[in-house]
């Protein structure tokens, strides 16, 4: 069993990869933001039809891992004072729900026992799963509605590379 224990990216590298978000990412830039070994990167990349000329791959390739890889929680750690360089609609609000004891304990199962094919990582805790699993649940209809919300739209959108600066 691998025991790696993981290695969060540089308050420098987190910033200057957030700050620039026209720039193809060196694969070892992005191995280091995601920590995943480089042929991952490479394997994922090619995958995904992200891998460019040069050993480099697409901006928003890397934004999504870097969200599949560390809880959002993490990563406003360690931009401190920087968060901004986060859109802002990806705040962390605490919320406080009242559910029946048997959702709280189907979901934590579902957790981890979903398969979720369109994850490069799995979320490490139920806050992530379910960030996940709200996300899918927004609809054609409502993503629609709120096209005019930068906001929402710049947070939603963020791993694709298309928000308003």
């Amino acid at each position: 069993m691998n025991h790696h224990l993981r290695t969060a990216p540089s308050h420098d590298l987190l910033t200057r990869f957030l700050r620039d978000r026209q720039r193809p990412v060196p694969v070892i830039e992005a191995a280091q933001l995601v920590d995943w070994p480089r042929a991952e990167v490479r394997r994922q990349a090619r995958t995904e039809g992200m891998l460019l000329r040069g050993d480099l791959v697409q901006w928003e390739a890397v934004a999504g891992w870097l969200l599949d890889s560390w809880p959002l929680r993490s990563l406003f750690e360690i931009l401190g004072d920087d968060s901004a360089l986060l859109p802002s609609g990806l705040q962390l609000l605490p919320v406080r729900w009242e559910l029946p004891a048997y959702i709280v304990h189907g979901l934590l199962v579902q957790a981890r026992l979903e398969p979720l094919p369109h994850r490069v990582v799995r979320p490490s805790d139920l806050t992530g799963y379910l960030w996940d699993l709200l996300h899918r649940a927004l609809d054609a209809d409502t993503v629609a509605r709120l096209q005019g919300d930068r906001e929402f739209m710049d947070a939603y959108e963020f791993s694709h590379g298309e928000t308003d600066e």
